[in-house]
């Protein structure tokens, strides 16, 4: 039976097990340093503790240090893997190839999506380093990510839920040009989300002022069986810097969407009990798009706005200072937040009260009849996930016999583990058959543990008077027993060994990202005869790509050049704003475009 895995962000240790509980089978989480999104770090502690609850449900605990590594770096991060492989860690995601130059622990190996995991001769060169899992680059489509699942036996991640970086990750180097702080650091400070024009070469103006690179979010709910059905492994949801909320919503969400699959089962262990309906709609999102999974489409950007707008709620009929009247296709509730574009600007709205169908505000409101307005801010849908907190249990089967005025207990949970405990003490007969399902009732209660017990089988036909507090005793020494065997017996992942014989099979430039000695030290191991500094070392230069990626803006304006022959412009194209001017340059026949740096 194929086993797959729900994989979800944690921005810290409360959110991790918020996760857990909705159904991810794995949980990644920032490393306390070189984690790809600094402001989500985390204390080897708090991981720890992680680490030790998702075990309990077979779940994994992957924790992310996918940044370049400067020379000054490497030892503390070398002490961080092997603290991070003492508290029980599963795997480590990674960027830098210098790390497998490192004296490391026998620990796993994930390869980053910030590794450029988008060619194919790469990716299977990356299989052979030892990595255990490929995290593949967003822009794949599902012809092509079939095709990587024919080439490689690794197991294969892929993003299915969240924001879009608008380059191919590992390639942008945009806002280490603008601001000094490097994407591949961990430091983004996304230009992508900020309003650019793009006008022609002799000034044809084509945008103006707009978030023209700033993409939606991903949402693929649509192609799950798809990608089961090539054989993917993990289904991966982004978002590190995500709340409480967001997480345990779109977590449980997908987990909802893999367990109607027939015929496939989770590598975690644990039924998910909510009160909640998920709707990922209802929490932070700029719209959605299935990006290339299947074609190339058009509306892949929010131009105008980077900001989460929500679902579309209804219309605008009339305003009266602080009150709106609205048709309203949903139904609005007091404390909802809404949302309206006017004048290419996003404005908020916060609704104090709804009376008699009009939205009673808490400020004057300036939005003219006829607008659209959506709603950011659900109060309802909020306040019933911060109330209905998910669990998850793992399910168990009890057996019951009586063995010489001894009670023998037997727990079988759902992986097949089995606990028998038989009581030190001998109980006299029960005076009463009810006796029976007293006994049942009471052994059944397992409270707060990770345990759900669905049924006990009395097998023995002596009954005997088991009082309250034995029977606490004996199943709570059943389930500690059961939990020690179910530690025991949790499936380990192990590195693997990479093959020194193997060349580098691409162009090695400074696109690779070197920036500390070992990485060079890899490449020149794999037969790269010289190895250039990565954008972060290197003296700035003219025209380099500052950004690839798959997203061309000529297409989303309706201009794409195999289709247009637009004559009514003079290429090259610039994109600007009021303080930097770049080229952009086509690759009609990659079907790709590029950010240059001025020459």
């Amino acid at each position: 039976m194929k086993r797959v895995e729900l994989l979800s962000p944690a921005k810290d240790l409360a959110i991790g097990i918020a996760a857990v509980n909705n159904g991810a089978d794995a949980v990644y989480i920032g490393a306390p340093a070189f984690g790809a999104r600094k402001a989500a770090s985390n204390s080897l502690e708090d991981i720890a503790q992680l680490v030790e609850y998702a075990h309990r449900y077979y779940c994994r605990v992957f924790v992310t240090l996918n940044t370049v590594l400067y020379d000054s770096e490497l030892e503390s991060a070398e002490k961080m893997i092997h603290a991070l492989y003492r508290i029980g860690v599963d795997a480590l995601i990674v960027q830098d190839m210098g790390i497998l130059r490192m004296d490391l622990p026998p620990i796993c190996l994930h390869a980053s999506t910030q590794m450029h995991n988008y060619d194919i001769e790469r990716i299977r060169f990356i299989e052979k380093m030892g990595f255990r899992r490929i995290v593949l680059a967003r822009e794949l489509s599902l012809d092509q990510i079939r095709e990587v699942r024919r080439a490689v036996k690794a197991e294969l991640e892929v993003f299915v839920h969240g924001a879009l970086c608008v380059s191919l990750s590992g390639q942008c180097y945009l806002s280490q040009y603008m601001f000094g702080r490097s994407a591949n650091r961990g430091e983004c400070a996304q230009p992508c989300r900020m309003k650019w024009s793009v006008r022609d070469h002799v000034g044809k103006q084509l945008v103006d002022n707009r978030y023209i690179l700033s993409l939606k979010d991903l949402n693929l709910s649509s192609y799950i069986r798809d990608l089961v059905d090539i054989g993917i492994d993990s289904f991966k949801i982004e978002g590190r810097l995500k709340d409480e909320n967001y997480v345990s919503n779109v977590t449980n969400h997908y987990s909802s969407l893999l367990d109607a699959i027939p015929d496939l089962r989770r590598t975690g262990s644990g039924k998910v009990i909510s009160s909640f309906h998920a709707e990922p709609e209802r929490s932070f999102n700029r719209g959605y798009t299935s990006y290339f999974m299947v074609k190339r489409e058009s509306g892949l950007v929010n131009a105008d706005t980077p900001k989460s707008m929500g679902k579309p709620i209804g219309r605008v009929l009339r305003v009266k200072g602080c009150r709106i009247l609205i048709q309203a296709a949903e139904t609005v509730n007091n404390g909802d937040g809404l949302c309206y574009l006017q004048q290419g600007e996003l404005h908020g709205i916060r609704v104090n009260t709804v009376e008699q169908g009009w939205l009673v505000c808490n400020e004057r409101v300036e939005v003219k009849p006829g607008t659209t307005l959506f709603r950011n801010y659900d109060h309802r849908f909020v306040t019933q996930l911060e109330k209905a907190k998910s669990v998850r249990k793992i399910r168990i089967n009890m057996e019951v016999r009586v063995q010489n005025a001894r009670l023998q207990l037997t727990a079988c949970d759902e992986d097949g583990m089995r606990s028998v405990l038989t009581s030190e003490d001998t109980f006299e007969p029960a005076s009463s058959p009810q006796q029976k399902e007293r006994l049942k009732q009471q052994l059944m209660k397992c409270g707060d543990t990770e345990y759900l017990c669905e049924s006990i089988d009395y097998r023995s036909d002596e009954i005997l008077f088991v009082p309250a507090a034995a029977a606490n005793l004996l199943r709570r020494k059943l389930l500690e027993q059961l939990t020690a065997i179910r530690a025991e017996h949790r499936e380990m992942m192990f590195p693997g060994k990479e093959d020194l014989s193997i060349a580098y099979p691409m162009k090695a430039d400074w696109h690779l990202n070197v920036v500390n000695q070992k990485a060079a030290e890899f490449y020149y191991d794999h037969q790269v005869e010289s190895v250039a500094d990565g954008f972060e070392k290197s003296k700035s230069g003219t025209g380099r790509d500052l950004m690839h990626t798959r997203y061309c803006i000529l297409h989303e304006l309706g201009r794409c050049r195999k289709k247009n022959k637009n004559i009514d412009l003079e290429f090259p194209l610039w994109l600007y704003n009021d303080r930097h001017h770049f080229r952009l340059d086509f690759d009609c026949k990659e079907c790709c475009m590029r950010v240059l740096e001025k020459e």
